[in-house]
């Protein structure tokens, strides 16, 4: 197991205390201490230093090694690497779930989403076709409410993916304001306008539809827009900072890029002619409008002096993808994507940047996870700590805390599920006896839209994956560690015990083969 001593380079005291020389001193001075006049109040708060603004950037669906700064070769991020480089780079970073919505509810509430029931994507309600019904919890508060409560400005950008009913509205959920797209995704660009990309070129999206899901909406009117997606989220975040950079502000941007579909513009494609497959060229395109993204919003903090005091938080919501042909996006050296509960679905790029507060230049190599975003932005804005599952990363991201953050982490999507002790991961998951390439037919190992049983009438299988030796998950040592896969399953079970039966069934599976068998995941 990792020694509990983090690699992180040790911070600078951030908050100087001054050492105060304690005299005697006789009845006189007693008496004039006690006739000063108390400090007003606001002289106490202006001496304070003024609290950070909080920005979080979501890419969808990027891979662990698409990112410079995580090893990727193939696509430029400068503006990434620059964030990275800026402040710590997280290493063993992670998401609470493998696919987008159930990821987006852990983050956003600082709690383990099976504690509610929001196990799966809310994508497809059996009955009725839409997702009418299901979303965030009215009664979970989120990082918005949060932070509204103590006084920021609070606005969402760009995709939101829990809940489409007025209850779920962002604008109910603790956002000031909202930009965006209420569900997992929509076009980009109109396809046939010049100047565009698609793959596959055969049925590329054109016109987005004028309400719903995949409509945009300007707070709570649908709005038309005609160019580049990616790149008006980033003009509304900049838009968003300038109208608030008297502060204290927080902006989640939340680009859908590089979510399916894949789109692109000139801009974007023609800085990675160098990748010869057009699928792959168009998404490295996506991941360059996303660090151009970064870009913009970084400038646009440094340009009105905002930089040093803003703690900005980059992620990804789960792995990228591995279901569409010549779409080469990478996880590497990760095992595993979107969807999976090894590593390459739920470790993400993740840095945190904060100038005033944080080391520059530093790499923090605990596992941590998304859950964690919500109470560090609180303690950042001085709020008192939280009964969520998340821990305040901030005295372990300056090296003042000895040890990890989480003793164990845990993953479900019912009936599956994976715990993290130290190096040790386990999985369990279904078996099945459904054929893997009738799956690959129905397009990317999608199984039909259908209600899943709780209990798979051919078991589950359990592996165990010793990530200091074997960072790729591709050695099952279960059978020489049975000590290690008891007490993780104890572990697994205790946490268990406090989780909620999920809010809907899982309609939405994939097949992959583990070890010579057939294994069915939920979504």
């Amino acid at each position: 197991m990792r020694n509990p001593t983090s690699t992180i380079a040790i911070a600078p005291t951030f908050a100087l205390a001054a050492a105060v020389s304690i005299g005697a001193c006789g009845p006189a001075e007693e008496a004039r201490e006690a006739a000063r006049p108390a400090e007003p109040a606001a002289a106490a708060e202006a001496a304070a230093p003024p609290r950070p603004n909080v920005v979080l950037i979501m890419a969808d669906d990027l891979g662990y090694g698409d990112v410079g700064a995580y090893g990727g070769d193939a696509i430029a991020t400068p503006h990434i690497d620059a964030l990275a480089a800026a402040g710590v780079r997280l290493t063993d970073g992670h998401v609470s779930a493998a696919v987008c919505s159930p990821s987006r509810a852990g983050l956003v509430t600082g709690r383990y989403q099976s504690r509610f029931g929001y196990e799966y994507n809310p994508s497809f309600n059996f009955a009725s076709g839409a997702e009418a019904g299901r979303g965030l919890p009215v009664d979970e508060a989120t990082f918005a409410d949060v932070l509204r409560e103590a006084g920021y400005a609070t606005g969402l950008v760009g995709k939101w993916h829990l809940g489409i009913d007025d209850q779920f509205h962002p604008m109910n959920r603790g956002f000031d304001e909202f930009f965006g797209i209420f569900g997992g995704g929509t076009s980009y660009i109109d396809s046939r306008l010049p100047g565009t990309h698609s793959w596959p070129a055969e049925g590329a999206p054109t016109e987005r539809p004028a309400e719903g899901a995949r409509a945009i909406m300007d707070g709570r009117d649908y709005v038309e827009v005609p160019e580049y997606l990616t790149d008006v989220f980033a003009a509304k975040a900049v838009d968003f900072i300038d109208r608030h950079a008297g502060g204290p502000f927080f902006l989640m941007l939340s680009l859908n890029a590089p979510h399916t579909p894949i789109q692109a513009t000139d801009e974007y494609v023609d800085r990675n002619l160098h990748i010869e497959a057009e699928g792959a060229r168009i998404y490295a395109a996506m991941v360059s409008s996303v660090d151009d993204a970064v870009g913009d919003v970084v400038g646009a903090l440094r340009e009105r002096g905002l930089d040093g005091n803003t703690l900005i938080f980059f992620i990804s919501d789960n792995g990228c993808i591995n279901y569409m042909p010549d779409v080469i996006c990478t996880n590497a050296p990760l095992s595993g994507a979107k969807r999976y509960h090894l590593e390459g679905g739920i470790r993400v790029p993740f840095i945190v940047t904060w100038p005033d507060g944080l080391p520059g230049g530093a790499v923090y190599d605990e596992p941590v996870i998304s859950l964690d975003i919500l109470p560090t932005m609180a303690a950042a804005a001085g709020l008192p700590p939280r009964d969520v599952d998340g821990v305040d990363l901030l005295p372990h991201l300056r090296g003042e805390a000895e040890g990890p953050p989480h003793e164990f982490l845990f993953w479900r999507s019912a009936p599956n599920f994976a715990v993290r002790w130290g190096d040790w991961k386990l999985w369990r998951v279904d078996l099945t006896t459904r054929d893997v390439a009738d799956a690959m037919d129905a397009g990317g190992r999608l199984l039909p839209i259908e209600e899943y049983p709780a209990v798979s009438e051919f078991g589950q299988t359990t592996v165990l994956y010793d990530l200091a030796a074997d960072i790729g998950e591709r050695e099952n040592v279960a059978d020489r560690h049975p000590d290690v896969v008891e007490r993780m399953e104890a572990e697994r079970a205790a946490w268990a015990a406090g989780l909620a039966e999920p809010m809907w069934t899982s309609s939405r599976s994939t097949l992959d083969t583990l070890d010579g068998q057939t294994i069915q995941l939920y979504f």
